[in-house]
Protein backbone atom coordinates (compact mmCIF):
# COMPACT_ATOMS: atom_id res chain seq x y z
CA UNK A 1 0.00 0.00 0.00
CA UNK A 2 1.30 3.43 -0.89
CA UNK A 3 1.17 6.47 1.36
CA UNK A 4 -1.67 8.20 -0.51
CA UNK A 5 -3.79 5.04 -0.46
CA UNK A 6 -3.10 4.61 3.25
CA UNK A 7 -4.16 8.22 3.89
CA UNK A 8 -7.45 7.59 2.09
CA UNK A 9 -8.02 4.43 4.14
CA UNK A 10 -7.22 6.34 7.33
CA UNK A 11 -9.70 9.07 6.40
CA UNK A 12 -12.37 6.46 5.70
CA UNK A 13 -11.80 4.74 9.05
CA UNK A 14 -11.87 8.11 10.84
CA UNK A 15 -15.15 9.01 9.15
CA UNK A 16 -16.77 5.68 10.04
CA UNK A 17 -15.59 6.00 13.62
CA UNK A 18 -16.96 9.54 13.89
CA UNK A 19 -20.37 8.44 12.57
CA UNK A 20 -20.55 5.64 15.13
CA UNK A 21 -19.39 8.01 17.87
CA UNK A 22 -22.21 10.45 17.10
CA UNK A 23 -24.68 7.56 17.11
CA UNK A 24 -23.42 6.41 20.51
CA UNK A 25 -23.57 9.94 21.93
CA UNK A 26 -27.17 10.31 20.77
CA UNK A 27 -28.47 8.13 23.60
CA UNK A 28 -30.08 10.03 26.49
CA UNK A 29 -27.93 10.81 29.51
CA UNK A 30 -28.63 11.52 33.15
CA UNK A 31 -27.72 14.71 35.03
CA UNK A 32 -24.02 13.87 35.32
CA UNK A 33 -23.70 13.22 31.59
CA UNK A 34 -23.57 9.45 31.89
CA UNK A 35 -25.81 6.99 30.09
CA UNK A 36 -28.30 5.45 32.52
CA UNK A 37 -28.19 1.75 33.36
CA UNK A 38 -31.57 1.18 31.71
CA UNK A 39 -30.28 2.56 28.42
CA UNK A 40 -27.00 0.62 28.72
CA UNK A 41 -28.98 -2.62 28.97
CA UNK A 42 -31.02 -1.91 25.85
CA UNK A 43 -30.31 -3.91 22.69
CA UNK A 44 -29.87 -0.74 20.62
CA UNK A 45 -27.20 0.67 22.95
CA UNK A 46 -25.34 -2.62 23.20
CA UNK A 47 -25.28 -2.93 19.42
CA UNK A 48 -24.11 0.69 18.96
CA UNK A 49 -21.42 0.30 21.62
CA UNK A 50 -20.16 -2.95 20.06
CA UNK A 51 -19.99 -1.34 16.60
CA UNK A 52 -18.16 1.70 17.98
CA UNK A 53 -15.67 -0.42 19.92
CA UNK A 54 -14.92 -2.51 16.83
CA UNK A 55 -14.46 0.60 14.69
CA UNK A 56 -12.26 2.25 17.30
CA UNK A 57 -10.01 -0.80 17.58
CA UNK A 58 -9.67 -1.03 13.80
CA UNK A 59 -8.72 2.65 13.66
CA UNK A 60 -6.24 2.27 16.53
CA UNK A 61 -4.54 -0.72 14.89
CA UNK A 62 -4.45 1.01 11.51
CA UNK A 63 -2.94 4.18 13.00
CA UNK A 64 -0.26 2.13 14.72
CA UNK A 65 0.66 0.43 11.45
CA UNK A 66 0.38 3.68 9.48
CA UNK A 67 2.80 5.61 11.69
CA UNK A 68 5.34 2.77 11.71
CA UNK A 69 5.14 2.15 7.96
CA UNK A 70 5.09 5.77 6.77
CA UNK A 71 7.09 7.54 9.46
CA UNK A 72 9.26 9.44 7.01
CA UNK A 73 6.39 10.62 4.79
CA UNK A 74 4.17 11.48 7.75
CA UNK A 75 6.84 13.58 9.47
CA UNK A 76 7.67 15.39 6.24
CA UNK A 77 4.01 16.20 5.64
CA UNK A 78 3.65 17.56 9.18
CA UNK A 79 6.73 19.73 8.79
CA UNK A 80 5.43 21.16 5.53
CA UNK A 81 1.99 21.80 6.98
CA UNK A 82 3.34 24.07 9.72
CA UNK A 83 5.64 26.15 7.49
Amino acid sequence: MKYEEAKKQKALLNEQNEILSVKLKSFPTIEMGLVSDDVRKSVEYIKAKREFDKSFNELREFNSWFIKSFKKEYNEERRNRFK
